[in-house]
């Protein structure tokens, strides 16, 4: 709290690594919003998960309870998910031109009964309803659903005299987004107190907002659009893209391949009669045309526009991939350098707070992040809970390095394994680097006397819901072990309170052969600050699994055990990604120290 307090007192910036389960949002929202109001600041609390927006209010909430201090607080989530049509399958792209069209042609009711001239006398209600308490978006969308009313443009009228917007990322950190957002608001980047949770999340996340792609399933949907409102010309030259993708992928050897600006924008001049500009301004028209029919939510016309325009962009701080699997083709423009973006916001903010439970190293992240070096501060915290309740063991035998996969490597795994679960009282979570491996080791593990949940790819919200309760109504009856991935729903998206795991096994890391894309990011890195391999590749993958190590410590009186299954965790360079106080016993028999560590935690009664 008081680094937070000096850092937006002096115009700084604090990079922050604090343990999870501290009160980080408490800490950090006190001493930010105490600067605020007091300089006529704005606080917009970032924030990538829609259970750390209710955490928000709720914080607030009970700060103006307890203290009667006048907090005007807005929460927003993305206005896709605020819309009251049913548009929630539109990528963030497609949603943006429906809104955008049903507002130009004055056919959305929702936003005609909020300011179609002016702010209507109902949507004044529920914004003086806002103004007098903070209240969950949740809360915000039932109230605009009795009166009819747009959520989004609700918050954003709320906003304009808010001291606290609640907002994910997208909304600072897009570029285009930004602009409107802030205009719409009537506040100022350089009046803001930024605050960024989870910022371990922000480089990636930056890089998608500015990257686009293109797929030879768009340009056939596309062609569709074209042949219904009968424009010949659109539906040849949709076939004719086609054809431009398909010829780049001849003589391809793998699976992919770099292509560059001039070569795919010489290929489209050549297979269409219009020029580049002029057939990304004929497939705009046509992609307006699709949303002006009723009923109409997407346009694959207007997705095609959007990256044909997007290609012409820069070549620095991004990688042209072309990528043809399983018959599907696909062309992108991904970015590498989410600087570009994230810089601008850093360097014109009052201040800006960045923190997360695995922000290391934390100067990799000033780094990527474009974070002036002069002006913030790096800060790692120690963990204040008990050390007893923490134990931390590392099996050195054991290793997922390619070279080293084998089945004997497996079964080696899979005896650990057996032995670890056989020794944990309750629930065990165990968080492989893929599902591929995941199949492999957990195969020839065998029963372990506990319920085993399985994670699946490409699982469903309802599914991995169900997943959850059943390690919840396994606490009581003899634990379950689940079997995640790393970087999955389960390692990073899930929370698990009240103690829900007693152990956590991390088997080896997330660290595959490099495909085009981290090839790119390795080499612009290494360019760019001489750190590619580390940047690009290692640390991002120690992240990932310090993310699923995580899940097990959740507050002061947890208690559980953390087994690292990995001897790459001892090299010195991996080393660098643990935070100070992760000491780890090293052995090859970690159920020895498990029973010792139980017993004695049942002797203590904890």
């Amino acid at each position: 709290m008081d680094d937070v307090a000096d850092s937006v007192k002096s115009g700084r910036h604090l990079a922050a690594h604090a343990p999870t389960g501290i009160g980080k949002t408490a800490g950090v929202l006190t001493p930010a919003l105490e600067y605020a109001l007091d300089n006529g600041k704005t606080v917009f609390f970032l924030t990538p998960k829609h259970t750390q927006h209710i955490i928000v209010v709720d914080t607030l909430r009970k700060v103006h309870k307890k203290y009667g201090v006048n907090i005007n607080a807005v929460d927003i989530i993305g206005k896709q998910w605020m819309c009251p049509h049913g548009v929630k399958d539109l990528s963030s792209r497609e949603f943006n031109e429906f809104c955008r069209s049903k507002k130009k042609d004055e056919t959305c009711d929702y936003y005609n009964n909020t300011k179609k001239t002016k702010l209507s006398e109902n949507a004044r209600e529920v914004i003086a309803e806002i103004r007098r308490e903070p209240v969950h978006n949740e809360a915000v969308k039932k109230m605009c659903s009795a009166k009819n009313l747009c959520p989004y443009e609700v918050c954003i009228e709320a906003g304009k005299t808010a001291n606290v917007i609640v907002c994910d990322y997208f909304h600072l950190f897009s570029p285009q987004v930004r602009k409107a957002f802030l205009t719409k608001l009537d506040k100022k980047i350089e009046d803001s107190i930024i605050i960024v949770d989870e910022a371990h999340n922000l480089p990636e996340r930056v890089r998608s907002l500015l990257s686009s792609k293109l797929t030879d399933y768009m340009l056939n949907r596309a062609g569709k659009e074209a042949s219904s409102l009968g424009s010949r010309q659109l539906v040849e030259d949709y076939k004719n893209l086609t054809k431009v993708l398909k010829k780049l992928c001849k003589g391809m050897t793998g699976r992919e391949r770099f292509v560059s600006r001039e070569e795919f924008m010489e290929e489209v001049k050549e297979a269409v009669k219009l020029s580049y500009l002029e057939l990304v301004d004929e497939v705009e028209g046509l992609g307006e045309e699709v949303l002006k029919i009723p009923g109409r939510f997407r346009s694959y016309s207007k997705s095609v526009a959007n990256f044909l325009d997007t290609w012409k962009g820069d070549n620095v701080g991004y990688a042209r991939i072309l990528q043809k699997e399983d018959n599907k083709i696909t062309v992108s423009y991904n970015c590498l350098d989410p600087s570009l973006s994230s810089r601008d916001v850093f360097d014109n903010a009052h201040s800006c707070i960045l923190m997360s439970g695995t922000l290391i190293p934390l100067h990799m992240y000033s780094n990527l992040l474009g974070l002036d070096e002069a002006r913030t501060a790096e800060k790692a915290y120690k963990s204040p809970f008990p050390r007893e309740n923490r134990l931390l063991l590392l099996v050195p035998s054991l290793t997922t390095k390619y070279n080293m996969r084998s089945e004997f490597m497996y079964q080696k795994y899979a005896k650990h394994l057996r032995d670890v679960i056989s020794s944990v009282p309750g629930n065990i979570a165990v968080f492989y680097p893929a599902y591929s491996i995941l199949e492999s080791i957990s195969r020839m593990t065998g029963e372990t006397g506990k319920e085993v949940i399985v994670e699946k790819q490409a699982m469903k919200k309802e599914d991995r819901g169900q997943l959850y309760n059943r390690l919840l109504h396994a606490r009581g009856n003899g634990g379950a072990v689940l079997m995640a991935v790393q970087a999955g729903s389960f390692s990073e998206g899930m929370d698990y309170p009240e103690n829900l795991l007693d152990a956590v096994v991390i088997v080896g890391l997330p660290l595959e052969r490099p495909d085009l894309e981290t090839d790119a990011l390795i080499d612009y890195y290494d360019f760019k600050f001489e750190r590619g391999w580390d940047y690009g590749y290692i640390y991002p993958a120690m992240n990932r699994a310090l993310q699923a190590a995580g899940r097990c410590i959740r507050s002061e009186t947890d208690r559980g055990a953390i087994i690292l299954m990995e001897e790459r965790f001892r090299w010195a360079n991996y080393r660098k990604c643990f935070p100070t106080d992760f000491e780890f016993t090293v052995t090859e028999t970690p159920a020895k120290y498990l029973e010792k560590f139980w017993k004695k935690s049942a002797t203590s009664g904890n």
